[in-house]
């Protein structure tokens, strides 16, 4: 009915790339895991990297390490999925923090992944993927479709000599599909030039490596910045990312009850962080909150370096279960 194809791996490794195989190819495509399954698929992750496929991954938290809670919930994969797999590249990474984001946020996860070629990870949790939550039909006009610098033939037939990794300002090369006449190349898992073909010389590896990362910083400048929600002038500023939002709003609603003034900051677009939109939040805030479900306090830790600011205080919960609101209440009218 959806012209979707589901298809059903023997494991994660085949899952991953079966995905990355049908991306390269020209097909929207994702695969979705927990953090063990990502665990396996984090070297064809890394491939993605290199090849520059436009692939999506759903990487649902559960509790660790290794098989944990299987069956309960936390935060503990943020820095994991950051940094996952050998090297450095750019990728994406976004935390919805309900139903409703999780549908609006995987629209735009293609596009991103599509318009900067390259992997974008979804990261939620159990507590999300397992709950119930009634919301408004989806407003299909919200979802826009970007499907990035695809080459037609009439494209190609224009250009002499097509070079699949291009050196651009934006680091977005020009891509043309398997079977589009004028655009063969090779798609190299080794560092490579603009061709495709296998280099291991130090200025072509800085230069591969510069305009990969300017992916990043090209959409820094046109990602959408987080909202602050709650009062204006509050007595804290509660950040926070994921599934934490709804027990947050509803603590909210009962502390301004009781006289206590708050605001909310979710972060959805983790990578690439909101670093100016963030400073401007602590600057202006008169006390600041991390709220999260792990134990080392992940999200303060990335602010931090992306930043350079920390927090006053972490609210942290690491025993599988979800914030409950009168916890965060109790909590934050003793800050």
């Amino acid at each position: 009915n959806y012209s979707i194809v589901v298809k059903h791996t023997e494991d994660e490794i085949s899952a991953i790339n079966s995905a990355i195989g049908a991306a390269y190819a020209g097909v929207r495509a994702m695969t979705a895991t927990s953090g063990g399954g990502f665990s396996l698929m984090t070297e064809a992750w890394g491939m993605a990297g290199m090849v520059e496929v436009p692939l999506v991954v759903v990487e649902a938290m559960r509790t660790g390490p290794s098989t944990g809670m299987p069956t309960w919930t936390g935060q503990a994969d943020l820095k994991f999925v950051l940094a996952a797999s050998q090297g450095e590249f750019p990728r994406f990474v976004l935390a919805p923090g309900d139903v409703e984001q999780c549908f609006y946020l995987t629209q735009e996860a293609f596009n991103l992944a599509e318009e900067y070629q390259t992997p974008v990870a979804i990261i939620t949790d159990k507590h999300i993927a397992e709950c119930f939550q009634w919301f408004e039909p989806p407003d299909l006009d919200k979802v826009k479709l970007g499907r990035g610098k695809v080459l037609t033939e009439p494209e190609l037939a224009k250009i002499n000599d097509y070079k699949r990794y291009l050196y651009t300002e934006s680091g977005v090369s020009p891509r043309a599909l398997p079977g589009t006449k004028g655009g063969e190349h090779v798609a190299n898992s080794d560092e490579h030039n603009e061709k495709g073909f296998s280099e291991e010389g130090s200025a072509e590896r800085v230069k591969m490596m510069d305009k990969r990362f300017r992916k990043i910083e090209t959409a820094r400048l046109e990602i959408p910045e987080p909202l602050l929600e709650g009062d204006k002038n509050a007595d804290i500023t509660l950040i926070a990312w994921g599934s934490t939002r709804g027990s947050i709003l509803e603590a909210m609603k009962e502390l301004r009850k009781q006289g206590k003034k708050v605001n909310y900051l979710q972060i959805v677009y983790i990578s690439p962080f909101p670093t100016e939109k963030v400073k401007q939040v602590f600057k202006k805030a008169k006390k600041v909150a991390i709220v999260e479900n792990n134990k080392t306090g992940q999200l303060v830790g990335w602010l931090k370096e992306q930043t350079g600011l920390d927090p006053d205080y972490k609210i942290l919960k690491y025993d599988g279960r979800p914030f409950f609101p009168d916890e965060l209440v109790t909590t934050i009218k003793e800050i």
